[in-house]
This record gives structure tokens, C-alpha cells and sequence, in this order.
């Protein structure tokens, strides 16, 4: 069914918080939820990348409380069962591919917390014809990650122009940290790769790599929930020949906060993004660049929605022109862990249920085209069941209703 004939079919309940007015649709009509897999526990984020070089996006997720990770292969039909390959991970907090080695396959890099406190590189197999076969695949932990501090979130940067890939990783107390780990001339030297501290954190919650200031370097741009650096800040690339000392700090904002995962989107006539922050208790804080200042303006969540805000991405979902932002949330136990709010810029806007009220606590979220009929599902993972145990709902795509 046509989604604008569904939203004018459901019942508009008027909504009025702090000063802006907002039209809330109840949960009779959640979008249609697949299941990816959810067979272990505590699925805790989830990464997009074409490992098997088929020309579809493949997902790499981490379980937790599992100690594994997963990646999945997409299959010709997204609604039918995804095969994967999985890898020993104690702890894992977050995992991504990336190409290592330079020899055209992309391997996982994994990040570990808790008491096993270590980043791990799991090399891929060089014949694509073992891909899916677990045994094919070696895990080696880099030394100078192991014990070091309970590590969160990474990504992959060429940092200082020489040997493979670096990798940007972050963590949180004790001992919370940003930095980069070199790569050596040959990556496969596991003592070899060098640990350069950034600036410290408190709790780093996202990772976004970004020209900041306009001179041809990628940025971080980051959130860090605790501490006395928390707040969404950017850290300057000072370029390669000084890449092992401290990046400059920025702040942008929510200082006082507690920054979860954000949402960027362009804007016109700046290279800056329009930043979307949800501050976990309270609302989604939108910042856009004002000259050398940023405005932030506060939005309050809905009544339907979970009480802590996890994640937000903005794109037009329904295809009317303007740019809508999908949430996802953490403490909502019957209520709605995933919603929309379309044309979220309006004076007056309307909030639509996705999710329903099966899941609790959802992590961020990827807006994507699976099923290939020309609108934009959303890719998450959920991970606590109503009992309070991690089986969760797993890894999950919801399927938009527009076509």
C-alpha cells in the first residue's frame, strides 16, 4: 500500500513539548521486520561492506555476549536466509572489514572490551571460494591493543601515506582513548603496528570521518559520552609527517551531554554536515554551521518512543522531497525502539512507528535499499529481549511500505 495513503489511514494523536507541535502516529501499523539471523546473543552494531566482491553489501556484526563475529553474505534475495562465516571474538564490542594487506581482500578487524581488552585482525582467506569457511580465516590480536583499555569503535584511514591501511580505534575508561595504529611495512608483522594517541576519552560512542576544515585531510569527527572531554567535538588531522602527536580538539557541542551515535547529512553551500545527536535522556540535539559557530536547536522525543536515544540517520524516506530522520532507542520495553520523524525540520511534524514494540534496545542504524524496489529499508541490530537477556531480536532489516 501506498505509504501516504497509510499515514492519512492511521490516527494523528496531537502532541505539544516544549513549544513544538508534533503529530504522533500510534503503533497500530510498524513496518514489516526481517530477520537476519538471530541464533546468538547480544547482536551490538552492525557494518556494511562488499567482502565478497559480488557487487552487493555484505554485514559484519558483532555479538558480545556471544564472543563472536559474524559476517553475513547477502544472497540474491535479501528476505531468504543470509549465510555466514563466523569468528572467534570474546568481548566484542564493535568489527568492520577492510583490506589490510593490500592484497584485495577485505579482512575484519574486531574490538574487544570487557576483560579481554584487545583489537584483533582476522585475515581472510586469499581464494574467494573459502570466504564462507571459518577454518580458512586466522585471527592474530595486535600486542600493543592487548590490555590496554576496553576498546569501542574503530574505522579504517590511511593516516601517513606509506605501508597498509591504519586504523582509527577508540575506547572507554580506564584509560579512554582515541587514536591510530600504524601500519607496518608489512602488516602481517603483528608486533610492528604502533599505538598514537589522538587526545583522550572518556566513552567513545561514533567515529566519522570528515574534511572539517576544507584542506584535503580527513578529520574525525566524534562523540564521547563521559568525561571531561564528553561532548561532539572534531579532531584536526595535522597530515602525515605529524600524525603521532596529539590532534587539535574542537568542540561543536554537549559538553553537558551524553552523545550517543550520530546522524550527518549535507547541507547547500557548505562543505560542513547538518549534525543530529541524540543526548541519551533528554532529545536529539541538530546542529548546523553558522560562519565559525555551529546553531543547535533541541528536539524532544515523542511519547511513543523509547526513553533513550541510541542512534539517528536523515534521508528522505518517503520520497516527498524533504529530509526525514529515523531513530532508534535503547529502555523501550512496550514502546517503539525504531521511529520516524518526517520532514523532521518542520514546525509540525509527524512521527511514525517502524518498529512496535517488540524490541528494547536497538543500535545504530543504516538506511538502504535492500530489496531493491527504489526506496530505503533500515538495517539495525537489537539485542536484549524482554526478559532482560541478550538473546534480543538479532540482526534485522525493516522494510519500507512506500513501494
Amino acid at each position: 500500500m501506498n505509504l501516504f495513503i497509510r499515514l492519512m489511514t492511521l490516527l494523528f494523536l496531537p502532541l505539544i513539548s516544549h513549544g513544538q507541535q508534533e503529530k504522533s502516529i500510534g503503533s497500530s501499523s510498524p513496518w514489516k521486520m526481517h530477520t537476519i539471523d538471530n541464533t546468538s546473543f547480544g547482536a551490538d552494531g552492525s557494518k556494511m561492506s562488499d567482502v565478497d566482491g559480488d557487487g552487493k553489501l555484505d554485514i559484519v556484526v558483532a555479538w558480545e555476549e556471544g564472543g563472536v563475529v559474524r559476517l553475513y553474505f547477502q544472497p540474491n534475495e535479501p528476505k531468504s536466509k543470509w549465510p555466514f562465516v563466523e569468528l572467534k571474538a570474546p568481548d566484542v564490542e564493535d568489527a568492520f572489514a577492510t583490506d589490510l594487506n593490500g592484497d584485495g581482500n577485505q579482512d575484519l578487524v574486531s574490538l574487544s572490551e570487557g576483560s579481554h581488552q584487545r583489537i584483533t585482525l582476522h585475515w581472510a582467506p586469499k581464494e574467494k571460494s573459502n570466504l564462507r569457511r571459518s577454518e580458512r580465516w586466522k585471527s592474530e590480536d595486535i600486542p600493543a591493543s592487548l590490555g590496554k583499555t576496553k576498546w569501542m569503535f574503530g574505522r579504517a584511514l590511511e593516516i601517513d601515506g606509506k605501508n597498509g591501511t591504519d586504523l582509527i580505534v577508540g575506547s572507554k575508561n580506564p584509560n579512554g582513548t582515541i587514536g591510530w595504529l600504524e601500519s607496518p611495512e608489512d602488516p602481517g608483522d603483528l608486533e610492528a603496528w604502533k599505538y598514537h594517541e589522538i587526545s583522550k576519552v572518556g566513552w567513545i560512542m561514533s567515529i566519522e570521518l570528515m574534511d572539517m576544515n576544507n584542506n584535503g585531510l580527513k578529520d574525525l569527527l566524534i562523540t564521547d559520552r563521559k568525561g571531561e572531554l564528553r561532548g561532539l567535538r572534531w579532531l584536526e588531522n595535522p597530515g602525515p609527517d605529524q600524525a603521532d602527536q596529539p590532534w587539535k580538539s574542537h568542540f561543536i557541542g554537549l559538553k553537558e551531554g551524553e552523545p550517543m551515535f550520530m546522524g550527518l547529512y549535507v547541507l547547500e553551500h557548505t562543505p560542513l554536515p547538518g549534525i543530529l545527536v541524540p543526548d541519551l535522556m533528554k532529545g536529539w540535539v541538530h546542529f548546523t554551521p553558522n560562519d565559525r559557530k555551529w546553531d543547535e536547536k533541541f528536539i524532544p522525543y515523542p511519547v511513543v518512543s523509547g526513553s533513550r536515544g541510541k542512534s539517528v540517520a536523515i534521508a528522505d524516506i518517503d520520497q516527498d522531497g524533504k529530509l526525514d530522520m529515523v531513530a532508534s532507542f535503547e529502555g523501550a520495553l512496550g514502546k517503539s525502539g525504531i521511529i520516524a520523524r518526517l520532514d523532521f525540520q518542520a514546525a509540525s511534524a509527524q512521527v511514525l512507528d517502524i518498529s512496535g514494540e517488540k524490541g528494547v534496545k536497538y543500535d545504530f542504524l543504516t538506511l538502504i535499499d535492500l530489496d531493491g524496489d527504489g526506496d530505503l529499508d533500515i538495517l539495525t541490530s537489537e539485542e536484549t529481549a524482554e526478559d532482560g537477556t541478550k538473546k534480543g531480536l538479532g540482526v534485522i532489516w525493516y522494510e519500507n511500505p512506500l513501494k
